[in-house]
């Protein structure tokens, strides 16, 4: 396995997460909403100004994964999710609560916010 940081490990495209896995992402990542009517990306794209930490939900694709922050749910693509074993500084760090209290009450839904 390759280091990117010394608390951040990249993981292989084949590597799954499990749902409430903390993991990282990197600034300057692209983010988009999900439907899962048609099973395909919708609305607008978002690019990451800082790096993030976030809760993996679940896959929607072979290449796609839901994840939470900042009590929204994102799309983003499965190579751009790192595996987080520490929680290092992130200038402009958000909360995770709100997310937290959001999985575990239970997002039966696969992460829709409605």
């Amino acid at each position: 396995m390759k280091k990117c940081h010394s608390k951040i490990t990249m993981k292989s495209k084949m590597s799954k997460f499990n749902k409430g896995d903390l993991i990282y992402i990197p600034a300057d990542t692209t983010i988009f909403k999900w439907s899962d009517n048609e099973n395909i990306p919708v609305g607008p794209t978002k690019t990451l100004k800082r790096p993030k930490r976030a809760l993996f939900l679940n896959e929607v694709s072979d290449y796609y994964s839901r994840v939470i922050f900042d009590a929204e749910t994102w799309t983003l693509k499965e190579t751009d999710i790192f595996e987080l074993k520490s929680l290092p500084m992130i200038k402009g760090d958000q909360c995770l609560n709100s997310s937290r209290l959001m999985l575990e009450k239970g997002e039966e839904d696969g992460g829709q916010t409605n």
